[in-house]
């Protein structure tokens, strides 16, 4: 039987740096949406889920998730792990894709490497490194994200969900796998982190056609971008 898949995207509008950055628009909708409709270009993923917090600062969170039909639960705010456990659960996830709802670029096609490496029996925790910041495709077996939930007891490991497995891979059956060669770039940001951050999402955006896009293809682009600055 297949394996269901699961995207569990974490959200929150308490960031320190940029507050309410998952619902800052890029073409008229919120960045949040825009990755749901992303990630969807997924051939391995079977349902979307929004882990959003309690705190009543995410009701907007949630309010935006039901007025587009997107599966939403809550949970603490600053227990991300836990978040994630309950989130499995509820979706009756067997693999579950780790996503952060400022990584509006992330790629659908690294979500499918990383699903079809653990879907085969080759990994409890997978990975594809050395891509852009913001792009990576990242996603564990509910068992492993089970055993995690029980052994990471320190805030950052509960704050960081797969930290505990990058740092312990041999607690897991861990696949590192190495980059595409068109995607081999660690020196590229796509993450909305802070202010400027957002301001150049947007300018992808607009040099975008649409969510459908291959990676190299934003690649291309901010290379572009990149030359004519300088000119």
């Amino acid at each position: 039987m297949k394996p269901r898949t699961v995207a569990i995207i974490q959200a929150r509008m308490g960031s320190t740096r940029l507050p309410g950055k998952v619902l800052m628009t890029l073409g008229g909708q919120s960045i949040r949406t825009y990755l749901v409709q992303r990630i969807s270009r997924s051939r391995t993923l079977d349902a979307i889920l929004v882990a959003t917090t309690s705190n009543r600062r995410d009701d907007i969170i949630a309010d935006e998730c039901e007025k587009h039909g997107i599966s939403c639960c809550r949970g603490d705010e600053f227990d991300v792990l836990g978040r994630y456990v309950e989130a499995a659960g509820i979706a009756r996830a067997d693999i579950v894709v780790r996503v952060t709802a400022d990584n509006p670029f992330t790629d659908p096609d690294s979500i499918d490497r990383v699903v079809n490496t653990i879907a085969a029996g080759g990994a409890d925790y997978a990975i594809e490194m050395d891509l852009p910041l913001g792009t990576t495709g990242e996603a564990l077996t509910r068992n492993a994200l089970a055993f995690i939930d029980e052994v990471a007891l320190i805030p950052r490991w509960r704050e960081h969900v797969t930290l505990y497995a990058k740092e312990h891979p041999g607690s897991l059956k861990c696949a590192f796998l190495a980059p595409r060669p068109e995607c081999n770039h660690p020196d590229l940001s796509f993450t909305v982190d802070e202010a400027a951050d957002y301001e150049y999402a947007r300018l992808l955006f607009e040099n975008l056609p649409n969510s459908d896009f291959k990676l190299k293809n934003l690649i291309a682009i901010a290379d572009e971008i990149a030359v004519r600055s300088f000119v």
